[in-house]
Order: structure tokens, then sequence, then C-alpha cells
């Protein structure tokens, strides 16, 4: 029984081990490298503050709508990514993918999210960094 249960430990944290919690001037100079403007900058660094808390595996599954919301940027599996449950996959990519270390695929992503919703599509940036004093990225560059 103990084997079992350090298989299964080992097992989970194996599964995660592609996932990492990135800084805030990591990912301040990766989106700035990958074409997002300086100048929106502290508006993304806001939203994964407050979406995945700068986590490359968070997701989330309680939205209201029954959909979940994968990665860095809590891209939603109903638009813009596929997963088991299936979605327009939008943005031509797995769900699956939005959650390891890799995030240029992600950025790829939300180029095109934010090219049709601005920022509007993540409830995350309305409520708590749209209007609001933003986080400073002065010392990342």
């Amino acid at each position: 029984m103990k084997l079992l249960v350090l298989a299964v430990v080992l097992a989970v944290t194996l599964g995660t081990s592609n996932g990492r919690r990135i800084s805030k001037c990591e990912l301040a100079r990766t989106l700035f490298n990958n074409g997002i403007p300086r100048s929106q900058i502290p508006d993304w660094i806001c939203l994964v503050e407050r979406e995945s808390q700068f986590e490359t595996t968070a997701i989330n599954k309680k939205n209201t709508n029954g959909s979940w919301d994968y990665g860095l940027f809590q891209v939603n599996n109903k638009f813009w990514c596929a997963d088991q449950r299936n979605g327009a996959n939008d943005c031509k990519i797995q769900c699956s993918a939005l959650v390891d270390g890799d995030i240029t695929d992600d950025i790829k992503c939300i180029k095109l999210i934010y090219k049709r919703h601005n920022f509007n599509a993540w409830t995350g940036w309305k409520n708590y960094c749209k209007g609001k004093k933003l986080p400073s990225v002065a010392e990342c560059f």
C-alpha cells in the first residue's frame, strides 16, 4: 500500500513538472520579445497576476457556463483551445499545450484573442485591472 501511495505521489509530481511559476520580469521580457507592445505589458502582467498567479499549470474549472480556462493567461476552452469537452478552438491548439512551461504558443493564442476582443475577453482583467493602477515593469527592461 505504501508503495502504491508513493507511486501516485511520484506520478502526480512528474506529471506537473513541465509547468512552472514564471517571474514578472521574465514574463514581461518574453511578452516583449514575442511582439507584445511594451505599453500593453503592465496590463498583461496584471491579468496574469489575477488569473493564474504566474503559474503556467493553472486550470480554472469553475466557470458558470461549464467551460474551463487553461494556463498562464487562462485561455478558455469554449472558444480558443481544444480539450475533451470540445470547443471552437480558434487558436488551433490543444488546451493541454497551454499548461506547460513553454508560453510561446500561449502568446500566439492571446494575440488572436486580443486582436478580436482586446482585454475584454478576460473577466479578471475587467474586474481587477481595467482603469486601475497597473504593475510597473520598469525594472524588467
